[in-house]
């Protein structure tokens, strides 16, 4: 059975990435890329960011 995704506002989503070791400095551009581009295609590029295919965490430094 498919997991089923559960809606996550913008600010969500920011806290989301930041907790993941991704350094977003400006907020509000942030918001507009994930409005214009959504979250899930973003994070379709994250493994070429992260440590590991285990690991969902950004590599030091990665910023927005």
């Amino acid at each position: 059975m498919a997991r089923v995704k559960q809606f996550k506002t913008i600010d969500e989503q920011i806290d989301i990435l930041k907790d993941k070791g991704l350094i977003i400095t400006d907020v509000d551009k942030t918001k507009r890329i994930l409005l214009r581009e959504n979250y899930f295609f973003i994070s379709g590029y994250r493994h070429l960011f992260t440590k590991s295919w285990k690991d969902n965490n950004f590599i030091p430094g990665t910023t927005f």
